[in-house]
């Protein structure tokens, strides 16, 4: 089998149609407040197993936050084991996790204090464990020495170590994975004539994933939408670090899979900033959240319906 025809998914008209009704289901983002109360109003009763995942899920932040209160190890307040192998990207991992699970938005008021407490205890403890210098004096304190984390650091800038790690997380991945990204859309184009795609489309395309980025420096809307995306990102990047680079398959449908995830991230923050101006109302001049001109979201809904049936193949 030749190369190009593992990239070749003919559209018809019948597919055309299918794409102007294709949902993913991860192209739209829901906090979990939102979803809980969408899944309230949707039927009168929520069923027996949603309301024990939501317990379950609570139950779980709960534990953690208190596990974190509990911990004055660095490395086992930000839930990672201490070894040479701990890299930037281990790091960040596990700070999305931790953050995701105690971020004080995420709980009712008479829980928020030790929520926030447990937040900026993983930001004292990441800001310290990514810096070299700092990583290597508190490995060098004596084990019986008692160590105060929050004399450690400032326990004001946690949401500035959140902005930071989700914007240096894109920042990277703009700057590597993206020529990755580019590659794939050019075989998929070439393959693909009907998509209409071409270098002109890739790159506009492309360029909205930079627009994304500048919304993201000054929009806490937009940090929180990308949060859980860009740890599904690090996940596959993960994941294809750990594959053998024979394994041309495998690395295809991570690739796919990456593909996936970033051009879903305009409608994720979309999404997002919907739900915020429902909630908050507009201002006079405010007009309709609008991140993808509408060329453009038919015609990435269209690459991402054939990246899905390609990824069914591999």
């Amino acid at each position: 089998m030749k190369a190009t025809n593992l990239f070749h998914l003919p559209i018809d008209e019948e597919e055309d149609r299918e794409i102007e009704g294709y949902q993913r289901k991860y192209l739209t983002w829901t906090s979990d407040q939102a979803a809980g109360t969408s899944q309230a109003s949707s039927s009168k009763a929520p069923d027996l197993d949603t309301r024990s995942a939501l317990s379950r899920a609570e139950d779980e932040r709960n534990q953690t936050v208190n596990d974190i209160l509990q911990n004055e190890d660095l490395y086992d307040v930000l839930g990672v084991d201490k070894s040479k192998a701990l890299d930037k990207l281990a790091l960040r991992r596990a700070y999305l996790v931790r953050s995701k699970a105690c971020h004080p938005d995420k709980f009712p008021v008479n829980k928020a204090a030790n929520a926030t407490l447990a937040f900026q205890k993983i930001a004292i403890a990441y800001d310290t464990l990514s810096k070299p210098q700092l990583r290597r004096i508190y490995d060098c304190r004596s084990r019986y020495a008692k160590y105060d984390i929050f004399a450690a650091g400032p326990t004001g800038h946690a949401e500035e170590t959140f902005q930071g790690v989700i914007i240096g997380i894109f920042n990277d991945f703009l700057d590597g994975d993206l020529e990755v990204i580019r590659t794939l859309l050019k075989a998929i184009s070439d393959c693909n004539p009907s998509l209409t795609l071409g270098d002109d489309g890739i790159n506009s395309v492309l360029a909205i994933l930079h627009t994304i980025r500048e919304r993201a420096l000054t929009c806490r809307t937009c940090i929180f939408a990308l949060h859980a995306e860009l740890s599904r990102l690090l996940e596959v990047q993960q994941e294809m670090r750990q594959l053998s680079c024979f394994d041309i398959f495998g690395r295809s449908r991570l690739t796919i899979q990456l593909t996936r995830i970033t051009l879903s991230l305009p409608f994720v923050l979309e999404k997002a900033l919907e739900e915020q101006h429902g909630i908050y109302g507009s201002g006079p001049n405010d007009k309709t959240v609008t991140i993808l001109p509408k060329h453009l979201n038919v015609l990435i809904r269209s690459i991402d319906f054939a990246l899905a049936k390609l990824e069914c193949v591999l």
